[in-house]
């Protein structure tokens, strides 16, 4: 079980990093930075932006000249604690090898972005009713503009912890 959970982590993975950067470099060869394409009207837009912050354009104004080697440093630290979480969670656990290979592959295809350029190339862009919180200054009319590994990374995470959910977050119930 333990060989076939960690060929599946991966394959997911190695399926993740390749459909991201595939996605990545359709849109840089067939958009100009800025453009923006709509998909289903308003909702799903295709919009080429490039994001030198964290994850949903936070951090994305900041011009310190530390920024990109600390967010390097970060990614890294990021990638040993999913290897660690991955190679914790009890052997028998059923799609730990799929979750885990969305988060790591999504995490990687981020990486070589920001190792390459400084910057990840983002481009799906969907909409959502609006949010105003006057109290904290939030207002967001849009959803921040992601890519393939971002949703991987954020699906990946949704099923660990369905997983967890499930089981109950016991070893036994892993099985």
């Amino acid at each position: 079980m333990e060989r076939k959970r960690f060929f599946t982590f991966l394959l997911v993975s190695a399926g993740v990093i390749g459909f991201d950067r595939l996605s990545k470099w359709i849109i840089k060869t067939t958009m100009e930075l800025g453009e923006t394409l709509d998909v289903i009207g308003n909702l799903l837009k295709i919009s080429y932006i490039l994001n030198s912050g964290i994850a949903f354009g936070l951090l994305d104004r900041n011009i310190s000249p530390a920024k990109r080697p600390l967010l390097i440093i970060i990614s890294f630290i990021a990638l040993g604690i999913i290897l660690y979480i991955f190679f914790s969670l009890p052997k028998k656990t059923r799609l730990s090898g799929v979750s885990m290979g969305l988060i790591f592959g999504g995490a990687i295809g981020n990486i070589i972005d920001r190792i390459a350029r400084g910057e990840v190339t983002d481009f799906i862009d969907v909409d959502f009713p609006n949010i105003s919180i006057p109290a904290l200054g939030v207002q967001m009319s849009r959803f921040a503009t992601f890519n393939l590994a971002d949703s991987s990374v954020l699906v990946g995470i949704i099923m660990l912890l369905v997983i967890i959910i499930i089981k109950g977050g016991k070893a036994e119930g892993f099985a």
